[in-house]
């Protein structure tokens, strides 16, 4: 894995690329609080005219849409990429709103540049996110009505931009130099190397990685792009949407160990920060299926799990002959839970369950 140092915006004004979020990549978390750190990173570099390191960037070749752009898959760096784009459009609304340019480019060219895959209004966006942000960053970036189910973290970052843009004595000239002044140290990884050791290691700093991020990556990771989205959209969404809302996914992670504990008898994880090198241990010398069969597997527990949550859960799969059998019933309960009454969902969960392996 050969390394460089590249500005931001060289890699953003790169010609017939994109960068892509992967499935298996967490949402976009970043807060106002590391967007007030980017904003005073940017003065400093202005003021003292000097490069700032903005961070690592990895990524992965992916092959070429289907109009020929290169796109790379990255493996770490999204936040702060995402981040870098938002304040992008910030800037480009403040040049266009009050019809000013910048000295070398206008609102226009910028969003040309950095933002978009071309002058046409609505020509692809340069970082593609995944999932539930994706359509919303589209949105941003294209001057649209972001959807229903917006992502949060975007719309309020972007408002936090807008707002130090809209202060007395901002200096579009000024945040421009810090933001050319910008750079990373970026690698391509190819075949040789293990993208999920080097992810494991490079987000070993910053905001910590949960026990379901490393488990939705360790499995994910390793497919192609397609079959990410695939396993994604029919598995782990709809584990992750189980247990919503689910902050710092303490409910999810408990899930895992639940599932963990069951399944992998032999190493018990003693804490929450053991869980996942138990799961690769169980995993690379116990378990014998598909990736696909463990995310059913997995799935189908936090089915009951999510009803019942951690104690009265794993007892009853201990103690069950038939996780089938047994399991389905727990959802089909006279507990007033919505899901509980809806007979096709009821259905569905059996289903469900009667593929799952009853040796649990």
């Amino acid at each position: 894995m050969k390394t460089d140092k590249h500005f931001v915006l060289d890699l953003l004004a790169a010609p017939d690329t994109r960068f892509v979020i992967p499935a298996y990549q967490r949402p976009y978390s970043w807060k106002r609080r590391q967007c007030n750190e980017l904003w005073l990173d940017l003065q400093r570099a202005a003021k003292a005219d000097r490069s700032h390191f903005a961070g690592t960037l990895l990524y992965a070749r992916e092959a070429d849409d289907a109009q020929g752009a290169r796109q790379l898959a990255v493996i770490d760096g999204q936040q702060r990429l995402t981040t870098i784009t938002l304040l992008l459009v910030a800037l480009t609304r403040h040049l266009k709103e009050r019809d000013i340019a910048l000295a070398d480019l206008d609102a226009a060219a910028l969003g040309a540049h950095y933002l978009r895959m071309g002058a046409q209004a609505d020509a692809p966006g340069k970082l593609v996110l995944s999932r539930n942000d994706r359509d919303t960053l589209f949105a941003v970036v294209h001057d649209a009505k972001p959807p229903e189910a917006a992502s949060e973290n975007i719309l309020q970052n972007l408002a936090f931009f807008q707002e130090r843009m809209d202060e007395d004595g901002f200096d579009a000239e000024r945040l421009w130099r810090g933001v050319k002044r910008l750079f990373v140290i970026d690698a391509q990884v190819d075949g040789t190397d293990n993208a999920q050791l080097i992810f494991e290691s490079l987000n070993s700093k910053g905001m910590p990685l949960t026990t379901a991020d490393l488990v939705r990556n360790y499995l994910l990771l390793a497919e192609s792009h397609d079959e990410q989205a695939r396993l994604y959209d029919e598995y782990w969404s709809p584990i992750e949407g189980m247990f919503r809302p689910d902050p710092g996914s303490l409910r999810l992670d408990n899930a895992i160990q639940g599932w963990l504990s069951v399944r992998f008898r032999k190493v018990r994880a003693r804490g929450a920060g053991e869980v996942y090198g138990v799961f690769k241990q169980y995993v690379e010398d116990e378990f014998d299926g598909t990736t696909e069969g463990l995310l059913r597997e997995l799935r189908n527990f936090c089915l009951v799990w999510a009803e019942n949550y951690r104690y009265h859960a794993v007892k009853k799969y201990k103690s069950a002959f038939s996780w089938a059998t047994n399991g389905a019933p727990t959802l089909v309960s006279d507990r007033p839970v919505k899901k509980s009454v809806d007979e096709a969902y009821a259905e569905k969960v059996r289903e469900d369950l009667g593929s799952v392996d009853a040796s649990l």
